[in-house]
């Protein structure tokens, strides 16, 4: 494959004697006898950059080592027919001829790289370049050299270049042509399948996406059956719909991956982007600053790390890691072996964590960053033994503050709330509890973090509006934070709840025991000191716990509470990136949440979960964070940030009354846009609405589960129904058992779903729809693959008599009146589920609600009919 006068590099020698050479085509061995240029050094030895210098090898010179460097752009003849060695900007040296001699750099603009490309058109093919041709890799390397981009030789290896690469496999072809098409808004793109790579062109005055590429051959379906090949053995340009309908399919249909030249990779196709290769960070030079930022912050828990017990290095940043990683070194400078986990893959924030099981002891340093681009450094010590436990000091403060919140912080809060209730989205685990998650060292990355084993002490077992208070208070305890919380008002109509003064840790502590003080306050304090309408107060009042944001995905990032109008509490969990979970297309936002009895679950935003109402004036509701509170040591007091200031200066996300402008449906449209940048076409929205619905059913079937077990272990009682709005806000057995906040959630799902033919009418902005679409027969044809899905998708649950009734989601659409009147835990689970009278499903239901409690559910069937909750006072 090699050409005369063609620049080589000579690598190395063996002992037989022949030679290992690389050109920018090929690499391979040359007989050690190989006629080479005698001006071109036979030594020549590893060409690479060196500073503002390309160092081209040495030789021996009147009996000294001789360094052959060049300039990047200069050039030194090299033969006698005028032709030039070049050294250019990539590295690599070239052979220019006579007519560019005197080469200027062009720049990587769109046109300039199609006119490139345009001019070899018509060349003839030569697999490996053979007989003087161009194949796929070889095509693109001549065209990327006019630019002094030097690309790798193989195809495969050009499909891990450029500034970023996007996974195209196991996409639709709707998908692909999607994320191409915003891919290529930000420069030059290459289209990559196993054995073939094309340059994108764009589409041309049909639509039709169209590539040019040196391609030798393609298959092509006969109306027999049978197949042609097509021999083509030249650079052409083509659409995407070569060989489809062969054994091959079409290249449309074969791409794996994209490769993006240009600008950063686009926000909407993060969850995509593939790991790229990159040269870890190198150990600190001795002498050399080993600092971190509020940017990019190196955590170490257990903040006493011990030998032989699990050690964490946990790098939390603000902004995208790109080809970042996290390394661990010894005092030596050797990178010891680590697992390392990757959380807020969508991020912002973005966290690494590298985890060793059994450290030894000695001095360490952990380092985030690339060769090229160190971000963080943390040095500390595993000890060989534990420190002397700290005495016991009874007037002591349950805590005092050590560290302040600050943007570092708050992005370790997410990466710590993200891995505690990690999973995909169609997971439907539940936890008994919370210490169920916290006592697991592979949730919990704060485990043990004080060494005094307090995670197999700790017993915590918040509700749906302490959860967030728990876990917040947890992680400060941890981290020797700032924490504290007031105590609110429940409010009324047209009067939101109010809050009063600061419960704060500085309060000195009743027990002597750290763990024991943490306990009583955070199981004592907190949990009767927060409610449901904490979370609701005004947005406009500062004191508070808690403040609105705005639609930005940093501000909603894990660890932000969203309080529902009537009372639910849930807090972001992880985002999924569009088009990143495996199976679907669409994007998700999880929130985990408590339920009355202690059980931890997670569900996934949509209109039938989270409950909006635009109006503030009766509560605020809405995603809120955490207001940063400050420690002054000279006054031992705690003291929070107003709204105003929060807009002012701080680092942290800013107060905003974003999420009440517009109407409720503006609220979910502009969440939507945040989940999914991308339109999604109406089927990929169905679908991902009908795996809302699902999830929303077997919930409901766990719910009525726990309600008949109770049932059985007291039998003949019956639990007492509370009067008017406080069905929905009660205590005891009702609150445990009764699903009238669950139903009217389920009632709203169903609308939602069923409204999607609706709504594509009404603003098909927000669908993928070609151009001149019937939107009316787009809708009557969704309504059509609505019902198809619908009555595909089914579910179980347990029949009085101890047998099991299937349902499917269309069942329970149909029986939507009938979820009206079904959250009575004294009714049977036949009732429940809407099963009708005289039916063979009904015909095992043994028990009723008393007549009375049936009389007033029929009263307020208004409220579940019309899917409004009353205010409070009604």
């Amino acid at each position: 494959t090699l050409r005369p006068q063609e620049l080589i590099e000579l690598l190395g020698r063996t002992d037989q004697g022949l030679v290992l050479a690389r050109s920018r085509y090929s690499l391979g061995w040359l007989a050690g006898n190989a006629q080479l240029s005698p001006v071109v050094p036979a030594a020549l030895v590893g060409a690479f950059v060196h500073g503002p210098w390309v160092r081209l090898g040495s030789e021996q010179h009147a009996g000294a080592q001789r360094e052959l460097m060049l300039a990047p752009h200069t050039t030194l003849p090299v033969v006698g027919d005028g032709s030039v060695l070049v050294a250019t900007a990539s590295g690599f040296p070239r052979v220019a001829r006579p007519a560019d001699a005197q080469p200027t750099r062009r720049s990587l603009t769109r046109r300039a790289l199609l006119e490139a490309a345009f001019q070899l058109t018509g060349s003839p093919y030569g697999l490996g370049d053979a007989n003087g041709g161009r194949d796929c890799s070889g095509f693109l390397l001549d065209v990327f050299d006019a630019f002094d981009l030097a690309l790798p030789r193989y195809s495969g290896w050009q499909a891990d270049a450029g500034t970023f690469a996007i996974d195209l496999a196991g996409a639709s072809e709707s998908e692909k042509l999607r994320r191409l098409a915003i891919a290529a808004r930000r420069g030059a793109v290459l289209l990559y399948f196993p054995g073939h790579i094309m340059l994108y062109l764009g589409q041309n005055e049909r639509g039709t996406p169209m590539a040019v590429h040196a391609l030798g051959e393609y298959a092509r379906p006969c109306a027999s059956g049978a197949e042609t090949i097509v021999d083509v053995q030249r650079t052409v340009v083509s659409d995407l719909e070569l060989g489809r309908g062969s054994s091959r399919k079409s290249f449309v249909e074969r791409l794996t991956r994209l490769v993006g030249f240009g600008h950063e990779p686009p926000a909407e196709l993060a969850g995509l982007l593939l790991p790229r290769p990159a040269a870890p960070p190198r150990f600190p030079k001795r002498g050399a600053a080993c600092t971190d930022s509020n940017d990019a912050r190196i955590f170490i828990s257990p903040l006493t790390p011990l030998q032989g017990q699990p050690v964490r290095a946990i790098a939390a940043a603000s902004t995208p890691l790109g080809d970042a990683t996290l390394r661990v070194f010894d005092a030596e400078g050797t990178a010891v072996p680590i697992d390392l986990q990757q959380l807020g893959g969508s991020g912002p924030p973005q966290t690494l964590v590298a985890r060793s099981d059994r450290p030894r002891s000695g001095r360490y340093t952990a380092v985030l960053g690339s060769a090229d681009r160190p971000l963080a450094c943390k040095r500390f010590s595993v000890r060989d033994a534990p420190m002397a436990a700290a005495a016991l000091v009874a007037d002591a403060p349950i805590w005092e503050p050590r560290w302040r919140w600050q943007r570092d912080t708050e992005n370790l809060w997410s990466a710590f709330i993200e891995q505690l209730f990690a999973g995909p989205p169609d997971d439907e685990q539940t936890w008994t509890d919370l210490h169920a998650l916290l006592a697991d060292p592979a949730r919990n990355l704060l485990h043990d973090h004080l060494g005094l084993g307090e995670d197999d002490k700790l017993s915590i077992a918040p509700d749906c509006a302490d959860l967030p208070y728990a876990l917040r208070a947890y992680f400060a305890w941890k981290l020797k934070l700032p924490f504290g919380f007031r105590s609110c008002s429940r409010g009324r109509e047209r009067q939101p709840p109010t809050c009063g003064e600061l419960h704060t840790t500085l309060n000195p502590r009743n027990k002597p025991d750290e763990v024991e003080a943490f306990a009583e306050f955070v199981n004592r304090d907190v949990r009767t000191g927060v409610h449901s309408a904490t979370g609701r107060t005004a947005p406009d009042d500062s004191a508070t716990d808690l403040y609105p944001v705005a639609f930005e995905r940093a501000a909603l990032a894990p660890g932000t509470v969203y309080a529902d109008p009537y009372g639910h509490v849930m807090m972001v969990s992880k985002w999924f990136a569009q088009g990143s979970v495996a199976g679907s297309r669409y994007g998700v936002m999880m929130a985990a949440e408590a339920q009355p009895d202690g059980t931890i679950g997670r569900r996934r935003f949509w209109q039938g979960s989270f409950l909006f109402d635009p109006s503030t004036e009766s509560v605020g509701a809405g995603f809120k964070r955490f207001r940063p509170l400050e420690y002054d040591r000279k006054t031992h007091t705690l003291s929070a940030p107003d709204n105003a200031t929060l807009g002012d200066g701080l680092e942290l996300p800013a107060w905003s009354a974003q999420q009440y402008a517009g109407t409720r449906e503006d609220f979910y449209d502009r969440m939507d846009a945040l989940i999914n940048p991308q339109p999604l076409e109406p089927a990929e929205r169905m679908h991902s609405l009908v795996d809302a619905l699902e999830e929303a059913a077997r919930r409901r079937v766990l719910a009525i589960d726990n309600a008949e077990r109770y049932v059985r272990e007291h039998p003949r009682s019956t639990i007492d129904m509370p009067m008017g709005r406080a069905i929905f806000e009660t205590e005891g057995a009702w609150e445990d058992y009764a699903t009238p906040s669950r139903d009217m959630r389920l009632l709203i799902a169903i609308d939602t779903v069923m409204r999607l033919p609706e709504r594509v009418q009404r603003t098909p902005q927000r669908f993928a729809l070609a151009a001149g679409t019937d939107l009316a027969k787009a809708a009557v044809e969704l309504t059509a693959a609505l019902e198809r899905e619908l009555g595909a998708r089914s579910f179980t649950y347990s029949r009085s008599d101890g047998n099991t009734q299937t349902l499917s989601l269309l069942d329970v659409v149909k029986r939507s009146a009938a979820f009206e009147l079904a959250y009575d835990p004294n009714d049977c689970a036949e009732t429940r589920w809407g099963a009708a009278p005289g039916t063979p499903e009904a015909a095992s239901c043994q028990r009723a609600a008393p007549q009375e409690q049936r009389a007033r559910m029929q009263r307020y069937r208004s409220w579940f009919h019309t899917r409004t909750r009353p205010l409070r006072g009604q």
